[in-house]
C-alpha cells in the first residue's frame, strides 16, 4: 500500500467512528508532502475552536502512519478550506502589519499564534525586503515581532 492509500484508509476508518462520509481528497507532492482535502456538510467539530481539533486530527493521522509504517510523513489537513481561509487572515493581519513597520519605523508586536500560523506569518515576511520577522516567547506565548530591516 503506498502513502496515499495508506493515509485514507487511517482517515476512513477514524471518520467511521463518528458515523459521517465526507468527500475525502489526497494528493502528494514531489516533495512527499500530502495533502488531505476533507469537504462535507456540518463538520465543524473536526475543526475546533480556533483549528484546534484539526491540528489534533492531523497530528493523529501522521502518527498513525508512522505506527503502521515506521515512517514519518509530512501530512497537512484541510477541512472545508479552513486552512486556506486561515492562511488569508494570518496574511491580512501580516501585511497590515508590515505597513506598520513601513509607516512608523518601530517594532510591531503581532497576536500569539501556534507554530503553523508563525511558519505561515514567517514565509511571508520573508518576501519583503524591508521588514524581517523574529518569534519571541515560550509555548502559547510566543509571538511575532515584524521590524524594519537595518
Amino acid at each position: 500500500m503506498n502513502k496515499k492509500e495508506t493515509i485514507n484508509t487511517i482517515i476512513t476508518e477514524m471518520l467511521k467512528h463518528f458515523d459521517i462520509q465526507p468527500q475525502i481528497e489526497i494528493t502528494e507532492d514531489s516533495e512527499g508532502i500530502v495533502q488531505v482535502n476533507i469537504q462535507g456538510d456540518n463538520l465543524n467539530y473536526l475543526i475546533g475552536y480556533r483549528g484546534q481539533s484539526l491540528d489534533a486530527l492531523q497530528s493523529l493521522i501522521t502518527h498513525i502512519f508512522y505506527k503502521r509504517t515506521n515512517e514519518w510523513p509530512v501530512v497537512l489537513v484541510d477541512i472545508n478550506d479552513y486552512n486556506a481561509q486561515r492562511i488569508e487572515r494570518l496574511h491580512s493581519i501580516a501585511k497590515k502589519s508590515i505597513d506598520r513597520v513601513r509607516f512608523f519605523q518601530n517594532e510591531v508586536a503581532l497576536p500569539f499564534m501556534n507554530p503553523w500560523e508563525r511558519r505561515q506569518v514567517h514565509t511571508l515576511v520573508s518576501e519583503y525586503d524591508d521588514v524581517e520577522s523574529e518569534s519571541k516567547g515560550e509555548g502559547k506565548n510566543r509571538r511575532i515581532y515584524l521590524k524594519p530591516k537595518k
